[in-house]
């Protein structure tokens, strides 16, 4: 029992490490995003943006779930690891290859974005380059080095964003971009490569027919899942370009990236954290860890992602954005209801993922792809742009239901068990959304007079202050859980 709550322990303060880190790169990285669009148009950017969406679909798509296998295996044999990275790396430049030689049909026929190519052959480099990196990354997870994992990779996110900011200044355009991810994906491999030792997965051994069936019997199906995953949170920019152009397009990739940052640097760093963290528990306790961990990321993630929607026209008006960018504004408004549905996915798929269930995860990834595409569409051809943002929301909120209703039916985890936490953390945005509009409402006769960034500045801290109050009433047993939690992380770090 101990050791149980040992490891509970250090997956709370690896979470805590991971989502700390990456929210500070975040944080940085939108500030970068501001400034970039200072200096690159929005139809440049929806070319750039297509064009690492379709090489990162490559790159998802042979990555054979090796990742997640290394990661919940904690007892892998070094012919293992040496046979998945082998298999990883082939199948990689398999799929580069791919993407080079029928880049123009892509860009032109597919996406209908030819601008696009000139920034594939860069970034189709730098994905070789980052693949590099991947396998020392997964050990170092499976290790629970949670806090080695997370210094490396804010590191590289810093990188990028100090390179694509100078870069776009001096006028690099879309260009800038590219060579910042180049850079970035150099930084990950010279920083991590060398803190796993060689022999951990380059330990020469004969390829083994049995550990291939192994590998593939249980990646391949959470690979697709995970290319679901992707494709729900990237394929929906292509839809956009092909249905309103690359202008409509780069408007709804920076509304997207900003309404998913709640999402992506906390909901699914936390998933990362739960992936070897249940594995090591006993099947009851892993029930336990799962409410206590929709517990925690309800607290964590509603305010941020309720916020982000009430303070959204003031961040294009108020910020670093030219006039180009504002009409981004209600689309930010819209997409930011994803960040309260679409971690709940993520959470349960870690929580079946190390039952073995990812023929489950793949077909629950790949109906919410259909959703998303086909909602999109459907309501874009319908009612335009900002009905096809809402058609994501609905989407995410689908498949969050669809998961917990399958964890219930498959072991017996009450519905409203994995509900209730939610309840109350949602309920506490309430007076925080009325703050920020009171806010807003008091200093709109004379905003014009008020630097730059005040009025943003004024409504985040007086809706973070209402919230806290309200969490501490309205939530009151899950702010202290997670009080407790932050002064234990804390302590360690003395």
């Amino acid at each position: 029992m101990a050791g149980s709550s040992a490891l509970a322990r250090k997956a709370v303060l690896g979470a805590v490490w991971t989502i700390a880190t990456g929210l500070g790169s975040r944080v940085l990285g939108l500030i970068g995003t501001l400034v970039l669009t200072r200096f690159i148009a929005p139809d440049v950017y929806g070319e750039v943006s297509a064009a690492s969406v379709v090489i990162m679909t490559a790159h998802f798509l042979s990555s054979l779930g090796t990742g997640q296998f290394i990661a919940s295996r904690p007892n892998l044999d070094r012919q293992m690891v040496f046979n998945a990275t082998v298999y990883f790396h082939v199948a990689g430049l398999i799929a580069i290859a791919a993407v080079y030689l029928f880049r123009e049909p892509i860009a032109v026929r597919l996406v209908g974005a030819p601008g696009m190519l000139e920034f594939m052959p860069g970034l189709i480099v730098a994905m070789f380059i980052d693949r590099l990196w991947y396998i020392p990354d997964r050990l170092l997870i499976r290790e629970m080095r949670f806090r080695s994992v997370s210094l490396r990779n804010a590191a590289g996110e810093l990188t990028y964003t100090a390179a694509s900011v100078s870069l776009a200044m001096l006028g690099w355009g879309g260009n800038a971009i590219v060579v910042a991810t180049l850079m970035r994906a150099v930084v990950r491999v010279i920083t991590t490569v060398p803190a796993v030792k060689l022999a951990e997965w380059l330990t020469p051994s004969p390829l083994s027919r049995e550990k291939a069936r192994e590998l593939f019997a249980f990646g391949i199906p959470l690979n697709f899942g995970s290319l679901a995953n992707f494709g729900a949170s990237k394929w929906d920019n292509l839809v956009m370009i092909r249905l309103f152009g690359e202008q409509v397009g780069g408007l709804y990739n920076l509304a997207w990236n900003l309404a998913d940052i709640p999402a992506s640097q906390v909901g699914e760093r936390i998933g990362d954290v739960l992936v070897p963290s249940f594995s090591k528990l006993e099947p009851e306790q892993r029930k336990a860890a799962l409410v206590r961990a929709l517990t925690l990321l309800s607290l964590l993630i509603f305010p941020l992602a309720v916020g982000l929607g009430a303070v959204a026209p003031t961040i294009l008006d108020d910020t670093f954005f030219n006039d180009a960018w504002e009409p981004a504004g209600p689309l930010l408004a819209v997409l930011s209801a994803l960040g309260v549905t679409r971690p709940i996915g993520w959470v349960m798929s870690s929580y079946m993922q190390v039952y073995g269930r990812t023929r489950t995860i793949m077909v629950l990834e790949w109906l919410k792809v259909a959703a998303i595409v086909g909602s999109i569409a459907l309501l874009g051809m319908l009612g335009g742009v900002l009905w096809a943002c809402a058609g994501v929301g609905v989407a995410f909120g689908v498949h969050a239901l669809a998961s917990l209703w399958v964890v219930k039916r498959a072991d017996g985890v009450p519905y409203m068990r994995l509900l209730r936490p939610l309840v109350r953390p949602l309920a506490a945005c309430l007076p925080m959304v009325a703050a920020v509009l009171a806010v807003r409402y008091g200093m709109r006769s004379f905003h014009h007079d008020l630097p730059r960034g005040f009025r943003l500045g004024a409504e985040v801290l007086v809706g973070g202050l209402a919230f806290v109050v309200s969490a501490l009433a309205i939530a009151r047993q899950a702010s202290r859980d997670f009080l407790q939690l932050a002064r234990e992380a804390v302590r360690r770090r003395r």
